[in-house]
């Protein structure tokens, strides 16, 4: 079994990475109107989405089924996420 902080340091360079090469990571989550009158809420609906469907693909079901593990570990990288890409237009981040 793999452990916590190694899987952590894996998706985190798979995110970085990913982030590099301008990949979208997040989906749109929000119509234009959305995205006009609550870009923050938008842009976090993002990263929860795209988190939570990237780490159910890497472990083929979702997060928490098989260990607490794999769902501090999605809600770790959904942080991160937040952090990353919503600190521009949240600005309590």
């Amino acid at each position: 079994m793999i452990s916590f902080s190694k899987l952590v340091l894996v998706f985190g360079l798979l995110f970085a990475l990913a982030l590099h090469a301008n990949a979208a990571l997040m989906p749109s989550m929000c119509s234009v109107q959305e995205e006009e009158a609550a870009p923050c809420v938008c842009c976090k609906k993002g990263c929860w989405f795209g988190i939570a469907e990237m780490t159910t693909n890497y472990f083929g079901h979702m997060p928490g089924e098989r260990s607490d593990a794999e769902s501090r570990f999605a809600l770790a990288m959904m942080s991160q996420c937040f952090k990353l890409e919503c600190s521009e237009v949240c600005s309590s981040l």
